[in-house]
């Protein structure tokens, strides 16, 4: 692999994996990227390492779990684990990268200091995060989120802002295009360019432009979204209009891949390598949920993952976290990792560990998740065991059935959490250890 190769990041918001066609969904919802997995490298088991964006993208920049609540809309504790961690563009940077960004999640912005290490940072929010506008309306989101009026006037914001707006928070990829091309090519002379590319357009609500849906008309498109708002993401949609739903949603994820190979097509003389991925999936009631809420199920933490245009083809079918990405980006670049995990192109475990905090409740529901097995405990009363093989929608509980397999996964997440904490007390030494001044007298 020649070294100082341009790089691509491309985050897909809330894209399940199996309603990509590549994964082996009924429609073909990703033409392009089931050419791209075809050629590549893609992932049958990828494994987002928490569910919400900031918590996963935190990690998949940094190599650490976010400590953190997902649902956090407070910028000072993002902010604190940005300045105790490396990311990936500032180690690419220090290598001779240029490091841009596009993002329109709000929640992902500079404001939360996801900025650090980018040369370049578009979150398409104006003025001072610190003052006016911006800082009023994290204040008031955050007052919303602590009375529970926040969920339903978050989405009624989305709708106007996405669609009739088109502008601002969770603008449509076409919006902002041209602006990435001429960002890649001002970039690549004379440096190598590391992009990270957020798409939004595969978050709720679901609103694909009319030459995009195959399978929604405009009527049910708006009628489903309307109607998701209406009942507050509760579970009583009718199957007629849960149907409509994941038409749209299907819509929006043929919008999305449309992206991919407009954007290789127009930067592929430039030679840069893909990685691609979703940030984690999305419920449409089969756990009685809907969206991405801080749970553990497949469809919240299953996300397509695929390598295209470097020196590696092929499926994994062991499962990989999202955690593992920035060191796999620095071995497909030649550069020596940095980060504590290391690269799933090498990496020998049969498991991987995803995981929520809920600071309200003072509870952190974790899940080991190998091949065929997966665990979860902390997110009901009782653990949780599932044999995806025959079960991959989770439906059945057989923990009583294999109780010495869910004894071994039990000590696995104990062994995770006391290795956590040994980070986390060696971290705050070492901080602390910087704050002291040393008296040379």
């Amino acid at each position: 692999m020649p070294e100082k190769r341009n790089l691509v990041l491309i985050t897909l918001d809330s894209l399940r994996a199996d309603h990509c066609s590549f994964m082996g969904y009924k429609r073909q919802t990703t033409p392009n990227l089931d050419k791209f997995a075809k050629d590549g490298l893609y992932f049958e088991n990828a494994i987002a390492p928490s569910v919400g964006t900031p918590t996963v993208m935190f990690s998949v920049f940094t190599g650490e779990y976010a400590l953190i609540d997902p649902r956090e809309t407070a910028p000072e504790p993002w902010r604190r684990a940005f300045a105790k961690s490396k990311t990936l563009a500032q180690m690419l940077s220090t290598k001779g990268y240029f490091t841009g960004a596009f993002t329109p999640n709000p929640f992902v912005s500079g404001y939360f200091g996801f900025n650090k290490g980018f040369c370049y940072y578009q979150d398409f929010l104006s003025g001072d995060a610190n003052k006016g506008v911006l800082s009023r309306f994290y204040n008031l989101t955050e007052f919303l989120a602590r009375t529970g009026m926040l969920h339903f006037l978050r989405n009624v914001r989305n709708l106007m802002l996405k669609v009739m707006l088109k502008e601002g928070f969770f603008k449509l990829w076409e919006a902002y295009y041209d602006a990435i091309i001429d960002l890649a090519r001002r970039a690549n002379n004379p440096f190598p360019f590391f992009l990270w590319i957020l798409l939004i357009d595969t978050h709720h609500p679901y609103l694909a432009p009319r030459k995009f849906r195959k399978w929604s008309n405009f009527f049910t498109m708006w009628l489903s979204n309307w109607r998701l708002q209406k009942v507050n993401w509760e579970n009583k949609l009718s199957d007629r209009e849960r149907k409509w739903l994941i038409n749209a949603y299907d819509d929006s994820i043929y919008y999305a891949d449309s992206f991919v190979k407009r954007l290789w097509d127009d930067l592929e003389d430039l030679d840069p390598v893909f990685i691609i991925h979703a940030d984690h999936g999305e419920g449409f009631g089969e756990h009685g949920l809907y969206g991405h809420g801080p749970f553990l199920y497949e469809e919240f933490i299953k996300v397509p993952l695929i390598i295209y245009n470097a020196d590696v083809k092929g499926k994994i079918d062991k499962p990989v976290s999202l955690l593992g990405l920035a060191p796999t980006i620095l071995e497909l670049v030649g550069e020596e990792n940095e980060f504590s995990p290391q690269s799933f192109l090498n990496e020998g475990k049969n498991w991987v560990i995803s995981k929520v905090l809920e600071h309200a409740r003072s509870k952190e529901k974790i899940a080991v998740r190998m091949k065929d097995y997966k665990f979860i405990t902390g997110q009901k009363e009782e653990d949780e065991l599932y044999y995806l093989k025959k079960d991959p929608h989770e439906q059945k509980n057989v923990i009583s059935e294999h109780p010495e397999l869910a004894k071994e996964m039990r000590k696995i997440v104990e062994i995770h959490v006391k290795q956590e904490m040994e980070k986390r007390t060696i971290r705050e030494i070492i901080s602390r250890i910087k704050t002291v001044k040393v008296d040379r007298t």
